[in-house]
């Protein structure tokens, strides 16, 4: 069996290349990164429409060519709230939404929230679809949280492989576990972590991610969605998400608030983790490389 490729972007962008199937999530890409970005991707996922998950010049970008198949967003991308630049704020331009104006229509397909959080409204109910079986994955939704209007929903998206029996459970900037995320509990190879437990709005969220771990009981964890200020940070200077005061401080908290619930993997953006077959072990490697053409110490 081949192995699969796993590669977070920065901020929530995340790809998974199976080989004979690649897919994305919220890709948002930057200089060097955005001029050679190819058309590799059979299917995107958008989690909701912020500039920073939903980024029309990434996308227009990735979303031709003979490979590309269709790009499943969530309602808001397609029909935002309004105004659309009081309502987001910076988060969102009357610009970059509805999607269309810069994709194909065809192209474009919403999903709905599967797996609601029933704790925001007990009487919402949506049309669907709320899965897509695209041969060789399965796709199944739930809520996600950010900045989520009661009838425009933000999703998460579970992606399953069915022959490598791989599945990504990419949350979106899911705030707060709600209890239906149970429904697939079991059943997500690899969590990608989106910031949720971080001490912001005034409180102390450590306990919103073990217990998020608790309910889906992941095999292993990857963070996302953050930054720093060092030269070495493949997120560009000045975009979002925020920065983190210690990125290995982070880490370790990361590590001790989910104990041995699950695995953590701690990725580096913008590098390419192979998992080895079919034990789903990532593959941690050298890479060699020189700063300089003939040592300092050999000078002279």
């Amino acid at each position: 069996m081949e192995n699969a490729f796993l590669r977070w972007w920065g901020c929530g962008a995340f790809e998974v290349i199976f080989g004979d199937v690649n897919i994305a999530f919220d890709p948002y890409l930057f200089n060097e990164n955005l001029e050679g970005a190819e058309p590799i991707y059979d299917y995107i996922f958008i989690s909701h429409e912020h500039f920073d998950h939903c980024h029309p010049p990434t996308l227009q970008k990735l979303c031709h060519g003979d490979r590309f198949k269709k790009i499943f967003v969530s309602p808001g991308c397609i029909t935002p709230a309004q105004p659309i630049d009081k309502t987001y704020g910076d988060a969102a331009f009357e610009r970059d939404l509805p999607i269309t104006k810069y994709l194909p229509e065809e192209k474009v397909q919403v999903l709905y929230p599967k797996h609601l959080n029933d704790t925001q409204e007990d009487d919402r109910s949506f049309p669907g679809p709320f899965e897509a079986d695209l041969g060789a994955i399965q796709v199944e939704t739930i809520e996600s949280g950010e900045n989520a209007r009661p009838h425009i929903p933000t999703c998460g998206y579970l992606v399953t492989h069915k022959e490598k029996n791989i599945s990504v459970l990419h949350t979106g900037d899911l705030h707060a576990p709600y209890p239906a995320l149970k429904n697939i509990q079991g059943r997500v190879d690899f969590l990608i972590h989106m910031k949720l437990g971080l001490t912001e709005w005034g409180g102390n969220h450590t306990s919103h991610l073990a217990d998020l771990v608790d309910l889906v009981q992941p095999r292993f964890l990857i963070p996302t969605h953050y930054r720093t200020d060092s030269v070495s940070d493949p997120i560009p200077h000045g975009t979002w998400p925020p920065n983190v005061t210690d990125v290995l401080g982070f880490i370790e908290w990361i590590r001790e608030t989910v104990d041995n619930r699950t695995k953590l993997l701690p990725f580096t953006a913008g590098i390419e983790y192979e998992l080895e077959m079919p034990a789903k072990k990532v593959l941690w490697k050298w890479n060699w490389f020189n700063t300089w053409t003939v040592p300092p110490w050999r000078e002279g």
